[in-house]
């Protein structure tokens, strides 16, 4: 089995330039030599070369000669293998002096093998040359490996950067990969560089003139490019965050905030080292996304520091002090609420539970962070850059301020007015209701991940079962020919009779295992996305229908297999079919198979009912067998050599990198057909030669079929991919029409693939969610001691819900795993918002102030630092808006803050005013 640690980070292709004249069994030579040198790389793990024919001594054995000696392949191939045979036989004591003795001798040389004796007539040896012509040279071909460069590579440019022909590259070229995966635990970037700075060392010393050496894959460098990407976005989020803070309060207030960021990211990032975390795309994904988060603590202490700088009741120190202790408590609530958030998320079930995990781990380590850092370093901070002076003639009467006025003006009358107030509450009800009636009409659509727009994608070819290699072939450099026209190409490898060099996706696919000679795949290579105009998505959906045009002349299955952006399935969309009849299953699949035929955007239909295939069985007749003092194995074996061939010794070459295979066989026009088995003879016991056409009989039946089992029981599958649609939408039209034609009794079908993974993640994310929920709630009721507060504060939650809805909506956008993970993280940065704002109002309330007039002040003071710490999460999430696989997240963010900070401010305060109206005014 192939474990994952084993799929290869690194693949370099060898092919003739153009003009020279290598064939692959000289590449593979050459290949051969280099991967040695590679492996010497430390970290390299498992490395396999695919493509070329390995070197090989061909013994194609004379049938008419052999009898004419009196021989059978059998006899020849054990006379060979006891020829070939060299022993230490001990050692020889002469004087004061041992010397070793060695008995027998290898070939070494086709030489060798010619002269072999395989037998003795007429009183004469029989040489090898007598019955067989013997060949050193390479392996009979049953794969073939090309590559070819499309229209976008570098080579096909001219000075404009326009599309030219280049007539040398217009064809396709013989080709060998080598490919190189790394050890476990180690570093895909480090140890892919290494494999590349040494193959340049080898391209001077052991790879000749006129072999090119193409790197066709390159994950150490997909995955610092994709880092690299999220590192510069975290950059930008942080000045984008500073800059912000700079206009909103000044430089000095968004110079400590700037000393709290990094700081905060390095201790977070310290900390996940020691439990074991890597920095990976996940791990940026969860920093970016905390950014919006950490920099809260930080902006609600500097502000407030700043607001009591203003007011200059006390001296710096003082000021700094009481300022920190008035937020003190509902900062550490708030960020406990926000921990409390994401912590359920660890426990995500299934293959999407160890992607997302690095979020569930940083997050709550940034939000703690943070909190220490707002607490002693950012307080120390500001003593120090914040001068009182700086602040002197700015401090002017709340009421006199522009937010104080706008608020009351907004809030007062609903405040006032029990009729207004009921109106607003009941607006705010049913717009509510109504957003969450888009996903039901589907103007909000769900699908677990979007696709990446990532640089390659696979081309799958299924030809009849039993198609000879020269049309699989001839079906894939049809394929080759159209793909190679394409702009976006940069190139492409063909690998017809095999897989294609397996990935990941391959891993869930079978890809390793598709050995025949009716399959081939392409795996296609793209220019740099920053160098295309469309995605890999787009391109993919765009010359689907071209493809499939093309399957129908080439009578071929063609299919697109994109990488996906989250965990490999077997396919997008997978019906599994259990009952107790195999055949009545198969016979459902027909049925199913046709449903995804009818079902909008479902393409690439294939099932695993293998088409009705023949072949020829030979029954040995057992009684004959016996009278002529032959055995089945004699027969079996001899039926092997002559058809198939076999390896029967090797030739020992020390400056050999492979042992080369002596190799028996009937020639080609030998073994066209049943006929040719009068040919073959099989010796008795008595040195009698028997046609091996008297000891069987033909008998034409049908091969045996795959049955697949899951969970020890028979299973049938048909597999379908998805175009531009969410396949949850195409799963939901074909249980509607199962359920008007339901399946027959005991037979049942169970989704899998792709839509398992979104049924489970947002199931799991759901679950998360709720508990976190509940989580908050007991926090805030120990906190406040009160039922009914709680639930004033996480009402911020569902307000969000009116801003994300409607977003997903107009931008079209998918609602995706991300998005839900921003939803959650809102939870958290809504009620946080909210619990500042109960705070500072229940201190009115201590005061003994009037509530209405509570509300009023505690929102005019609040609204600063929560319209600050909301700008941050949205211009913190901004920066990946363009990135398809977290635009969800971005959009969730962005949307849910817009809404839920202009709802805060006014919902909150209306809603503990009608709950706590009775009780303020009895205290």
């Amino acid at each position: 089995p192939i474990d994952v640690e084993d799929v290869p980070i690194v693949a370099v292709t060898f092919s003739p330039a153009p003009g020279a004249a290598y064939d692959d069994a000289q590449l593979r030579l050459v290949a051969d030599h280099v991967l040695d040198e590679l492996r010497k790389v430390p970290g390299v793990g498992t490395t396999t070369v695919i493509g070329g024919r390995s070197r090989q001594v061909r013994v194609m054995l004379d049938p008419m000669r052999i009898a004419g000696y009196g021989l059978s392949p059998l006899q020849i191939a054990q006379a060979i293998n006891v020829s070939n045979a060299n022993l230490m036989s001990g050692e020889l004591e002469q004087g004061d002096r041992k010397l070793s003795l060695e008995t027998g001798g290898f070939f070494t040389t086709a030489a060798d093998v010619k002269n072999a004796v395989v037998g003795v007539a007429n009183g004469k040896p029989v040489y090898l040359g007598d019955v067989a012509d013997i060949t050193d040279g390479f392996e009979e071909t049953t794969k073939l490996t090309r590559i070819a460069f499309g229209a976008g590579h570098h080579e096909h440019q001219n000075g404009h950067g326009s599309v030219q022909a280049h007539p040398a590259q217009a064809g396709e070229r013989p080709a060998v990969t080598v490919a190189l995966a790394k050890r476990q635990k180690l570093n895909a970037v480090k140890i892919s560089d290494q494999i590349l700075a040494k193959l340049e060392e080898l391209k001077t010393s052991q790879v000749p003139p006129g072999i090119d050496l193409t790197v066709t894959r390159n994950d150490g460098k997909t995955a610092n490019d994709a880092v690299n990407e999220l590192v510069f976005h975290l950059a930008v989020s942080i000045i984008v965050v500073i800059i912000l803070l700079y206009f909103a309060l000044g430089w000095r207030e968004a110079a400590i905030v700037a000393l709290a960021i990094p700081l905060t990211l390095f201790i977070t990032l310290a900390i996940g080292m020691l439990f074991g975390q890597t920095i990976n795309r996940i791990t940026l994904f969860a920093l970016i996304l905390s950014l919006g988060l950490l920099v809260d603590d930080a902006i609600v202490v500097v502000e407030n520091i700043h607001r009591h700088y203003q007011l200059q009741q006390h001296s710096r120190l003082q000021g700094a002090i009481l300022a920190v202790n008035e937020i003190g408590m509902p900062t550490i609530l708030a960020t406990f609420t926000v921990v409390l958030a994401f912590i359920p998320m660890a426990f995500v079930t299934g293959m999407m539970g160890p992607y997302m995990k690095p979020i569930p781990f940083n997050v709550p380590v940034a939000m703690v962070t943070s909190l220490f850092v707002a607490f002693i370093v950012t307080p120390w901070a500001s003593y120090r850059l914040m001068k009182g002076e700086d602040h002197a003639g700015h401090a002017q009467p709340l009421e006199e301020t522009k937010i104080f006025k706008a608020y009351k003006k907004v809030l007062g009358p609903l405040l006032e007015s029990t009729g207004k107030r009921r109106v607003f509450m009941s607006i705010i009800i049913g717009v509510f209701l109504a957003m969450m009636a888009f996903p039901a009409v589907q103007w909000v659509k769900f699908r677990m991940l979007p696709k990446a727009n990532k640089n390659t994608f696979l081309v799958s070819i299924d030809m009849p079962a039993g198609t000879a290699l020269e049309n699989t072939d001839r079906a894939a450099r049809a394929v080759g020919d159209y793909l190679r026209r394409l702009p976006e190409v940069k190139d492409y490898e063909s690998f017809v009779g095999m897989g294609s060099v397996i990935d990941f996706n391959g891993l869930l696919r079978g890809g390793a295992f598709r050995e025949a000679s009716h399959f081939a795949d392409i795996r296609v290579n793209l220019i740099d996305k920053e160098e295309r105009s469309r995605s890999s998505e787009k391109l993919v959906l765009a010359i689907r229908p071209d493809l499939g045009k093309l399957a129908k002349e080439l009578g071929a299955n063609i299919k697109l297999v994109e990488d996906p952006p989250g965990p490999p399935v077997r396919a997008t969309v997978v019906a599994e079919i259990t009952g107790p009849d195999y055949n009545k299953q198969r016979e459902i699949a027909g049925d199913i198979r046709a449903l995804f035929a009818k079902t909008a955007e479902v393409v690439d239909i294939d099932d695993s009912v293998k088409e009705k295939q023949e072949k020829y069985q030979l029954v040995v007749d057992k009684e004959k067998a016996a009278l002529s003092g032959i055995s089945t194995e004699q027969i079996v074996q001899t039926m092997r050599m002559s058809v198939a061939g076999m390896a029967v010794s090797t030739l020992h070459k020390p400056e050999a990198k492979n042992p080369i295979a002596i190799f028996l066989r009937l020639p080609k026009g030998e073994r066209a057909g049943l006929s040719d088995l009068d040919k073959v003879f099989v010796s008795g016991p008595q040195g009698n030669q028997v046609p091996l056409s008297s000891l069987v009989r033909t008998v034409r039946v049908e091969m045996d079929k795959a049955v697949y089992h899951k969970n020890l029981e028979p299973v049938t599958y048909v597999y379908g991919e998805m175009g531009d649609r969410s396949q949850v939408y195409a799963v939901i039209d074909m249980m509607k029409h199962l359920w008007k034609h339901p399946l027959p009794k005991g037979y049942k079908i169970k989704w899998d693939g792709e839509m398992k993974l979104t049924l489970d993640v947002f199931r799991d994310l759901g679950a998360a969610m709720g508990v976190a929920l509940i989580a908050i709630y007991l926090l805030l009721v120990g906190r406040f001691r009160s039922f009914t507060i709680p639930v004033v504060i996480m009402a911020a939650i569902p307000l969000s819900m009116i801003g994300i809805m409607p977003g997903f909506a107009m931008t079209g956008v998918y609602f995706s795993a991300t998005s839900m993970i921003g939803v959650i993280a809102l939870a958290g940065i809504v009620v946080r918002n909210s619990i500042v704002l109960l705070e500072f109002i229940l201190d009115k309330k201590n005061e003994g102030m009037p509530l209405s007039q509570a509300l009023i002040e505690a929102g005019a003071i609040r609204t600063r630092p929560i319209v600050l710490t909301a700008a941050a999460a949205i211009l913190g999430s901004a920066v990946i808006v363009t990135d398809p696989v977290w635009s969800g997240l971005a959009l969730a963010l962005i949307f849910g803050m817009l809404a839920s900070t202009a709802l805060t401010l006014v919902v909150i305060p209306l809603f503990y005013f009608m709950i706590e109206r009775k009780h303020w005014e009895t205290v």
